[in-house]
């Protein structure tokens, strides 16, 4: 039986709020800054979801000729944060597209929410009113109005979620397989770890993996506004987002994108690449039933754990889910506990939403490159807005000032998605 292969990261694109590039974003978050702000212009639609976590536009705009213009043009927004990030991350791993065999090389990409027009949208609905009761859609008509009124390269090229990853696949001339991973919010660190499996195995050498999310479209943020996982309205935008709180009441939502590059530790030793970890382990697991998140959480843990040979006390640092939202960051300490018993009271345990917002499908993988910094530079930024932390949660907690970690060898990553379902993954030197 051939033995599988260790995977290891060799390159990291980020394009965040906190800033684009690895410097950019690393220098925000290891500084405790926040991105998380009042958006004049959403505001002024009278959209609830106005404080967001944003990409400045004033610097992606430096960055955008990294895409070749005649592909930019066919790219939604999400694809293009997506195209960044991963030329960032080729480029830090002195890959080129002429130096790749295509067919050993792979796209694995999580996004989920897709881009359209809300305005667009309304006019279509009102058009295809049935005559008879306005407020019935006539299928007939809205058939029509869909085949007439649509821009196809908009619907193909734009609109459809799994066309950012065959971009990147076309950009990078990836031809082992491109793979969308549309799991929400857990969907980022899925991508990494179907990636990591295909290197493992054998069927790719080198994969770019990651996610992407583009969520400050007025569409999008109507259907966020209807669920009551979102922080409510504050006069301070930048207090909402409080991971494990007593006063935490819900997520403030951001975009980005972040891609590492994977290789097998094969063909980064042939070409003498530097890496900056191992991807060690992953796993999931499903919530059966509503409030099933804390458990779940305890079987990817473990089952990640496992998988890596890892016990509980050799673990240095839990970058948390952290979400802020009530019921996930509860089920998330009582997991942590379980797993981790007496050991979980001094495991430093961080969690970085509080500064770059909720990426929903980029969060896992955004995360994971936040890890490689902190273990990189030894250093964990404080949970922001954690004043007092829930009394339930007798965690090691990163507050109020960052914590100097020298020789981090080992981090354990969690990711919660919307109804509870959990994944986890262990990056180690």
């Amino acid at each position: 039986m051939r033995s599988k292969r260790k995977v290891v990261v060799t390159g990291r694109g980020v394009v965040s709020p906190l800033g684009i590039g690895l410097s950019a974003h690393g220098d925000g978050l290891l500084k405790g800054r926040s991105a998380i702000a009042r958006n004049a212009k959403l505001a002024s639609m009278g959209l609830a979801l106005a404080s967001v976590a944003e990409v400045p536009e004033e610097e992606l705009l430096k960055h955008v000729d990294a895409i070749p213009r005649r592909q930019r043009k066919l790219m939604n927004r999400a694809g293009v944060l997506a195209g960044i990030a991963s030329t960032m991350a080729m480029k830090e791993a002195a890959l080129s597209v002429e130096s790749l065999d295509p067919v050993r090389s792979g796209v694995v990409l999580a996004t989920w929410h897709t881009a359209y027009e809300l305005t667009s949208f309304i006019r279509y609905l009102a058009q295809s009113a049935s005559d008879e009761d306005p407020r019935r859609l006539d299928s007939c008509k809205a058939n029509v109005n869909w085949t007439k009124g649509m821009n196809p390269v908009d619907y193909s090229l734009k609109v459809l979620p799994n066309l950012s990853a065959g971009h990147l696949a076309i950009l990078h001339r990836a031809q082992g397989y491109s793979r969308l991973i549309a799991d929400g919010w857990r969907g980022g660190l899925l991508a990494v770890a179907q990636a990591a499996d295909a290197i493992r195995h054998g069927e790719l050498d080198v994969a770019l993996a990651g996610g992407t999310e583009s969520t400050l479209e007025e569409g999008i943020l109507c259907d966020l506004s209807t669920m009551d996982v979102m922080a409510p309205v504050s006069d301070v935008p930048d207090r909402m987002c409080r991971p494990f709180d007593i006063a935490r009441a819900g997520s403030v939502v951001g975009e980005g994108a972040a891609i590492v590059l994977l290789e097998s530790e094969e063909h980064a030793a042939t070409r003498g690449a530097a890496h900056f970890g191992e991807i060690a382990a992953s796993a999931s697991s499903a919530a059966l039933e509503e409030g099933d998140a804390e458990q779940a959480l305890v079987r990817s843990m473990r089952w990640a754990l496992a998988e890596a040979g890892l016990r509980p006390h050799e673990v240095d640092l839990i970058h948390a889910n952290g979400d802020s939202t009530p019921g996930n960051d509860r089920a998330e300490f009582m997991a942590i506990g379980n797993v981790f018993g007496a050991r979980a009271r001094s495991l430093p345990v961080a969690a970085t939403k509080s500064q770059h917002g909720h990426l929903l499908s980029a969060a896992g993988a955004m995360e994971l490159v936040n890890s490689l910094i902190m273990m990189e530079r030894g250093i964990v930024p404080p949970i922001l807005n954690c004043d007092t932390p829930d009394p339930e949660c007798r965690l090691d907690l990163v507050r109020e000032v960052p914590r100097h970690l020298s020789g981090i060898s080992s981090v354990l990553l969690n990711a919660v998605g919307l109804f509870g379902e959990s994944a986890s993954l262990i990056v180690r030197r």
